[in-house]
């Protein structure tokens, strides 16, 4: 029997499982659901994990119930990087991803990720970029990323779960689940464990979605004081020495996410904006110091 051109691109491609960590996101996951099976990639398994929503997710998402790609659970779980473990462990892909219920991805992130890890089959994590957006405005950033640095990365977590993608051997030979204590920094402290122990990393400096802030987001609603607790124990986990500059220069990535933006404050003569934006950065590691001390 002659195989089609589809079929060999079946064959000659790895299959990627997608994990959704899902609870009460009915207002976003569609279109998470289709910037997933909107994919140009072709072989492609999509695992939502509700946490038992008690919004209208489950509607939203039994509308695509009849897409053979998709699989679904909804059970109680201990939080978000449970029910994604759950999802890895589930998953039959060659290569794991794991976007949020208010992420997005562009068209072609898959077929781009598929070509990194076939180009370099040493390569066990593959992280790209994203832009952040609000909903309502039209404004995109460009957030941070860089080439893979270990030493960078124990400074500041430069890669977002939603357009990382992990080998599954890493998970099914090697047991690296995310650790579902760390509640607020549990994607970092995975990330830090994995480079320790010498997984190799691959950067793709292209963009592969969207991250979405609203104000049901977790990064939102996050509790500045248990943050800085989980700061401090990944730093003592890790042996992360405290550097007052290290500190600052965390606070201030974020709004340069894109130097493109800050170059043109500067063209603009924005200076008091450039002004109140140090300032700010510098105000949050006075705070943080503090609390270090207390």
């Amino acid at each position: 029997m002659l195989l089609t051109r589809k079929d060999w691109i079946i064959l000659s491609e790895p299959r990627i499982s997608i994990i959704t960590p899902s609870l009460n996101q009915c207002n976003y996951i569609e279109d998470t659901i289709l910037s997933v099976l909107g994919q140009t990639f072709v072989d492609l398994e999509y695992i939502i994990m509700d946490g038992g929503s008690t919004d209208n997710t489950l509607d939203v998402i039994n509308r695509y119930k009849n897409d053979p790609r998709l699989l679904f659970y909804s059970e109680q779980d201990k939080g978000q990087y449970d029910a994604v473990n759950r999802g890895f462990l589930r998953a039959s892909g060659d290569i794991l991803g794991w976007i949020n219920a208010d992420d997005i991805y562009v068209k072609d992130a898959l077929e781009k990720i598929s070509a990194v890890f076939h180009k370099s089959p040493d390569a066990e994590i593959v992280y790209g970029r994203l832009y952040s957006f609000k909903t309502g405005e039209k404004t995109r950033r460009r957030m941070f990323c860089r080439d893979f640095s270990y030493k960078w990365l124990r400074r500041y977590c430069y890669t977002n779960p939603s357009v990382t993608f992990i080998r599954k051997s890493v998970i099914e030979q090697d047991g690296f689940l995310i650790d579902p204590s760390v509640s607020t920094y549990g994607d970092w402290d995975w990330y830090l464990r994995m480079a320790k122990n010498g997984k190799k990393f691959r950067y793709l400096s292209e963009t592969l979605g969207y991250f979405r802030i609203h104000e049901f987001s977790r990064i939102m609603r996050m509790d500045q004081r248990q943050s800085r607790l989980e700061r401090k124990m990944i730093e003592q986990r890790h042996g992360i020495p405290l550097s007052y500059m290290s500190l600052w220069v965390d606070n201030i990535i974020p709004w340069t996410e894109r130097f493109d933006n800050f170059f043109l404050l500067l063209r603009q003569n924005k200076w008091q904006e450039i002004a109140a934006r140090f300032a700010s950065a510098s105000g949050v590691v006075c705070r943080d110091l503090w609390h270090r001390f207390i």
